[in-house]
This record gives C-alpha cells, structure tokens and sequence, in this order.
C-alpha cells in the first residue's frame, strides 16, 4: 500500500514533499541554536516578520490571485493556531533535547485520526488504531528516563504536545486556503498573520526591546530565515498535489531520523537504543495510521 501510494505521484511532487521535510529538519537546528540566544517571543516575530515580504515578492512574481470566497474563515484559523503553535515549540525547544522534542511531532496524525471521529464520523481502522498506539509508546518510551522504570514528562514535552495537536488542524486548512488563493498569497497571510500577532504579544507585555537580541545572532538568523522560506514554500507547493497524509508520513519520518542525527551531530546529545526503538515505533505508527 505504502509503494503504491510512492508510485502513484507524480516524481517532481514527491522531490518537492522530500525537499520540504529536508528544509523542515535543518530548520528544527536552527532555530534550536536561535532560541538559546533570543527568547521564544521575540524569536518566532522575527523570523515570520522576516519571512512576510519575501512571500509577497514571490506573490508578486507569480501574480496577484483570485482570492474566492470562503478563504477568510480557514486561513484566519490557520494563523491563530499558528500563533499559540509557534509560541509554544520554541518555548519546548528552549528547554528539551532535539532529538527528544521533535519526534513528538509524530502525535500530529494521531490527533488528526483521533479529531476525525467526532468531526467527521471517520472511524480509524483496526491497523490505524494499532499505529496510534505505537506512536503514542513510542512518546512515552521518549519520556522514560535512562536507568529508570517510573515515567514522567521530559521538559518541554506536554508543550511539544500540545503544539503537535494544533499543528494537525493546521494542514488541512492550508490546504483548504489554497483551493482559494494560492501558495505564495496564503504562506504571506500566514507569516504575516502571525508576526502581527506575536508582535500585538510582545507589545501588550512590554518586551519590543529585546528584539535587540537580533543583533547577536545575524549569521544563524540568516540560515533559519533560507530554510524556513525553503521548508514552509516547498509544503505549501507539495500538498496541493500529494494527499496530507503522504505529506505527514514522510515529514515526520524524515525528521524524526534527522531529530537524533543532528542532534547527536550539532548537540552532542546522545544516541540510546531506547530513544532509536522510540523514534522507530513512532515512525511504523505514523505509516498506519496514513496509510
């Protein structure tokens, strides 16, 4: 089933949902490198600040569309669970391992699934409740710690997931959005939407000052602005044309092997069997639950 959903797209789709899951993980390092430097607040403003007018440039290139009715209602949701999303993720990433925090983002599907029965009457079938129940073992076996048998919640986890479970309504009304609009005008709406947002934040706790911290951090700022445009453009592009679900598995099992290389890599955060058989349940678990 997997193989054939791969070979029923088109292979420039799937360069764009492999080039877009690649752009995502290289971003999860900088921003890592970012948020120990700036605070979370200031941190998620400039970068969608940043990102805003170089979407409306590529708007402007690929010209100006036809926005239909019915774009405002999803997109405005779309950037307000952005906005709690993005506060929160960097907030979890100040305070938790890499190759720890990003693999909870395996949970997105699982919420997806579980939403899906009272919202649409979709019912998961029995492989696909066995998937969500790999995924979430394999969060918990995230969550045990080394040479211990109690479990509890590793900093930054119940942040991570709360950011997972807004995160799964968030596709789906992209991409919605985008069947009246399209990508480069919505990814403008949504950076902008958000560091309109989080800017109203920092305004109303007095904190426009440390957006100084800027200055400190030019080059890796530079670095997470590229791979944000690449990773946030390329998904955009790649779910008007690949099912979501295909999208989720691939991002997620590319980032998840990328969370506990780099990690290791750039972080020197260590490699555990235990933490290798977490990332891998999770991984099975996402395949059956899109799949």
């Amino acid at each position: 089933m997997i193989r054939h959903a791969f070979m029923a797209i088109p292979l420039g789709a799937l360069l764009l949902v492999v080039g877009s899951s690649l752009a995502w993980s290289a971003h999860d390092v900088s921003r890592k490198l970012l948020v120990g430097r700036v605070r979370p607040v200031p941190l998620a403003f400039l970068l969608t600040a940043a990102a805003a007018p170089l979407f409306a440039v590529w708007t402007a290139y690929d010209g100006m569309p036809a926005v239909q009715p019915g774009y405002a209602l999803p997109a405005v949701a779309s950037v307000l669970l952005n906005i709690a999303a993005n506060l929160m993720f960097f907030a979890a990433l100040r305070v938790a391992a890499l190759s720890v925090i990003i693999p909870l983002l395996s949970l997105t599907p699982v919420f997806t699934a579980l939403l899906g029965i009272p919202m649409l009457g979709e019912v998961p079938t029995p492989l696909q409740w066995l998937g969500i129940v790999l995924v979430v073992a394999g969060a918990f076996a995230l969550n045990l710690p080394e040479g211990k048998a109690a479990w509890r919640w590793e900093p930054g986890a119940a942040l991570m997931t709360a950011v997972a479970l807004l995160w799964s309504l968030t596709v789906p009304l992209d991409k919605m959005s985008m069947a009246r609009a399209s990508a480069p005008f919505h990814a403008t709406v949504l950076c902008g939407g958000v560091a309109a947002g989080v800017f109203v934040v920092l305004l109303w706790q007095r904190r426009l000052g440390e957006l100084a911290g800027l200055r400190q951090v030019r080059g890796a700022f530079a670095f997470a602005l590229v791979t944000s445009l690449l990773a946030l453009g390329l998904q955009l592009l790649a779910i008007q044309q690949v099912w979501v679900g295909l999208m989720e598995t691939l991002k997620r099992g590319i980032g998840n092997v990328s969370a506990v290389i780099l990690g290791r890599a750039v972080f020197g955060e260590p490699v555990t069997l235990r933490k290798l058989l977490a990332v891998g349940l999770m991984a099975a678990g996402v395949g059956l639950i899109l799949f």
